[in-house]
């Protein structure tokens, strides 16, 4: 009876360890780590498309660029140690062209052994032409329908060709992970918008609601990002760009940044201030009188002294910080209106969350006008306050006494 047991306890041991049956070696499989979306006649390599597509007969409207990293084990050690440093690349970029993402995938097929895999999928960048002419629930359909991709990839537009987003890089770094990376940076400063991944842009584009996707641009032989885009939550599809100082306004509005700077000249002598953002947070009011909806917004600050070029040093008193955080509070304003402008007057597009305040806080009224908000809100008045309180001054001789 004992031997049967250790018979079967061996087996059950043999069955543990014969490890994953469906595993697969990483040399024979491509980890795509980046997508680049394209309208086909921005780039004009539809017709290298057609030249190398045989007679396999497809609507050529999107390049799809896909990123791959080169794993160690199959080789790239050896290329990195046999090639320049200068010129070794850890990855490679794959374009098709098809009217369908499934599609353009599938036939990467026909150009490589190796099975292209989407587990590690990080960025997806959508190109200004493709985004402002196609619903941008179509262009992530596949994206947000496969399983083995993650909904915390992060999208970007791109004020240019997406594809050379990905063809940029420093050497020894992937475009990427770049990408990802620069995100750590958002207590660095406020043209870093929160990360928006698959998972946070489908209820908006469900719910008909605006919203800002960061925009990347291909900036010598870098990535960059520079401002924002604006998607119009009637259409899905990117109606204008917000630049670095409107987003800045915009990060301001929402309250929504960690850390930045903010930067002002002094009136009277145009001496530079610089405020560094410790921490920020913002609430919008909204009010119905008589049928009259309009906006209170207030905007709270702490931070510190980062710089004050002067001509000569001199002790801080309360006088000078007064009137320094005056400055900095009109220079807030000042930003934060021309955002609103922006989006009031130009892209008649409200993205920043005043039709959640007026949802919430009066639900029958905003009944009565959602339909039509963007147009709505191009109309409504707006009052801003501003406190900055400057708790640092830093450990200079100029520190306040």
């Amino acid at each position: 009876m004992r031997k049967w047991r250790m018979w079967i306890v061996l087996s059950v041991l043999c069955i543990l360890l014969s490890g994953c049956w469906s595993s697969s070696p990483i040399e024979e499989l491509n980890m795509m780590i980046g997508v680049a979306l394209d309208s086909a006649d921005e780039t004009g390599d539809e017709e290298v498309a057609k030249l190398e597509g045989g007679n396999h007969t497809k609507s050529a409207k999107i390049i799809s660029t896909y990123q791959f990293t080169i794993p160690q084990g199959s080789g790239g050690a050896i290329m990195k140690s046999s090639a320049s440093s200068s010129s070794f690349k850890n990855y490679y970029n794959m374009s098709e062209t098809s009217d369908s993402i499934f599609e353009a995938i599938r036939q990467l097929s026909l150009r490589t052994r190796r099975t292209p895999i989407g587990h590690h999928l990080k960025v997806i960048v959508i190109s200004e032409k493709l985004a402002r002419s196609k619903n941008l629930t179509e262009l992530i359909d596949f994206y947000t329908r496969d399983d083995n991709i993650r909904p915390s990839i992060m999208l970007f537009v791109s004020k240019g060709k997406a594809k050379d987003v990905l063809e940029n890089a420093l050497p020894g770094q992937t475009p990427a992970f770049v990408l990802e990376g620069i995100y750590n940076n958002r207590d660095r400063n406020m043209g870093i918008l929160e990360p928006v991944s698959l998972a946070k842009v489908v209820g908006p584009l469900q719910g008909k609601r605006s919203f800002l996707l960061q925009n990347v641009i291909a900036f010598d032989k870098e990535t960059k990002l520079a401002g924002a885009g604006v998607i119009k939550g009637s259409t899905g599809k990117l109606v204008g760009f917000l630049d670095e100082s409107e987003l800045e306004g915009m990060v301001w509005l929402t309250g929504k940044g960690i850390g930045g700077v903010l930067k002002t000249y002094d009136p009277d002598n145009n001496n530079l201030i610089t405020y560094e953002v410790k921490s920020m947070h913002s609430k919008i009011k909204a009010n119905v009188n008589n049928g009259q909806i309009s906006f209170d917004v207030k905007i709270k600050s702490t931070g510190r002294y980062a710089e004050v070029f002067g001509k000569e040093s001199k002790k801080l008193h309360d006088g000078i910080v007064k009137k320094d955080k005056a400055v900095l509070q009109k220079r807030v304003i000042e930003m934060v209106q021309t955002t609103v402008k922006k989006m009031q007057k130009d892209l008649h597009t409200e993205a920043a969350g005043f039709g959640t305040s007026l949802r919430i806080q009066h639900p029958a009224v905003w009944r009565s006008v959602k339909d039509n908000w963007d147009e709505t809100f191009s109309q409504i008045p707006i009052t801003y306050e501003v406190n900055l309180n400057i708790e640092e001054y830093g450990a200079s001789d100029t520190a306040a006494e």
